[in-house]
């Protein structure tokens, strides 16, 4: 015999996983703001939207890693899911975030992260199409960050 799904038996065996889930939910804003982890100021770019989440894996182990200077033209956020990076600016100014932490990055700036252990960033980027995540010290497309 040939059973007849109805949109209502559809919906229930839609739904059931739904409700059949016990535990509680929780939720927590890990960064917010209007400024990067040193004040700088944040400005969206012009274009087409387009939000990259990229995953930077380090594999430090006792070595210092050095990723190059580089700068951002577009507001992003980072979380370190594991071990720890410290955030150096050409000024000198820098800042160790740990696994746990959250933060909004230096936006037109040059910086660089430096590693010591294995890390895992999972980094949030809100630009532009077409627009890249970072701008290289020394590229041609580097005076937009002077």
């Amino acid at each position: 015999m040939k059973m007849k799904a109805t949109p209502l038996l559809l919906a229930g065996l839609l739904l059931s996983p739904l409700t059949a889930v016990a535990g509680e939910v929780s939720t927590a804003i890990l960064a917010n703001g209007s400024a990067s982890w040193d004040g700088g100021s944040i400005q969206y770019v012009e274009g087409t939207p387009e939000l990259t989440v990229q995953q930077i894996k380090v594999e430090a182990g006792g070595e210092l890693v050095s990723l190059p200077v580089h700068c951002h033209r577009m507001p992003l956020a980072a979380y370190v899911a594991k071990g720890s990076v410290r955030v150096v600016k050409s000024s000198g100014e820098e800042h160790l975030f740990r696994a746990g932490n959250a933060f909004i990055e230096v936006m037109g700036q040059w910086h660089k992260g430096t590693f010591v252990e294995p890390t895992e960033l999972i980094v949030f980027y809100a630009g532009a199409k077409g627009a890249p995540l970072s701008i290289k010290q020394g590229e041609a497309s580097a005076q937009a960050c002077n």
